[in-house]
């Protein structure tokens, strides 16, 4: 597995060390290490979720300070489980960070060619991280079962082919989500995803007329679909219902849980032999 485990501070984060290489600071958080109490108990990122905000934004700063990147240099979408993708910049930075009512609206991806840090939010959804070496850009996107129906992978893809990039250079993360050990649904949503893909490998019938779902096999065809190599996809398999010692989930604890992060940033330099350790 190309996805590696980093202590950085006093934080475990889930990381690609070749990603790291290129200049490019990935990474997806725990629920451990933080401040937020039980149910939210540790590191909750979330503020939309009910938790105190006092310790939301402790976690935050623990995040920003493992991570090397003020507040003013960080960008928060609203996430709607919608398909919509925008372009940010500098003069983006701060947006969403400290409050709801600041985060870009009604966005589930965003995209940058500069440095600022791209920031969202998970609880069993899944994260997609993108590097376009061509045009020097990362994205990130919000993927949940809807999301992932509708391909927003490809609305990111499409975004960057509008920038003059080549979805066959693109590098694409597919992060800790709620796997197919753990993820039934219903009909109503395995017929959404029948509607938009000729074929739904990622659909295993059960007895009951309920479905068990694979988000990361879905979200990587789409990505084929629109060119990306295979070579060029890292998926972790990592299941947040499964392992509650590390991930929040809402399908396992319900509406009171915390949210995990997904972290994307574009240096403006390489990463020296010490940032690629992980000891900063």
């Amino acid at each position: 597995m190309s996805w590696k485990w980093q202590k950085r501070g006093s934080l475990n984060v889930l990381t690609l060390p070749k990603w790291e290489a290129e200049g490019i600071d990935l990474g997806f958080s725990t629920r451990v290490g933080g401040v937020s109490q039980v149910p939210y108990d540790s590191l909750n990122l979330g503020l939309h979720v009910g938790d105190d905000a006092t310790a939301v934004l402790e976690n935050r700063q623990r995040w920003l300070d493992q991570a090397e990147v003020p507040w003013s240099r960080v960008v928060v979408g609203e996430q709607v489980h919608g398909t919509k993708v925008l372009w940010v910049g500098e003069e983006d930075g701060g947006r969403g960070i400290r409050a709801l009512e600041t985060a870009i609206p009604a966005v589930d991806g965003l995209l940058t060619r500069s440095t600022v840090g791209l920031m969202a939010f998970f609880a069993d959804c899944v994260p997609l991280f993108f590097y376009f070496p061509d045009i020097k850009a990362v994205g990130i996107a919000h993927a949940g079962w809807k999301g992932t129906a509708h391909k927003i992978g490809q609305g990111v893809l499409e975004c960057l082919e509008q920038a003059g990039g080549r979805p066959e250079n693109a590098w694409v993360a597919i992060g800790p989500s709620i796997g197919p050990c753990c993820y039934l649904v219903d009909e109503n949503v395995a017929a959404q995803f029948r509607a938009n893909f000729s074929q739904t490998p990622f659909l295993a019938k059960q007895e009951d007329g309920h479905y068990l779902l694979n988000l990361w096999e879905a979200n990587r065809m789409t990505l084929l679909e629109k060119g990306v190599r295979q070579e060029n996809i890292d998926v972790v398999e990592a299941c947040t219902a499964h392992n509650p010692e590390w991930f929040f989930s809402h399908r396992r604890d319900g509406v009171r849980t915390g949210r995990m992060t997904a972290w994307i940033n574009r240096r403006s330099t390489r990463l020296d032999a010490r940032g690629m350790s992980g000891t900063r």
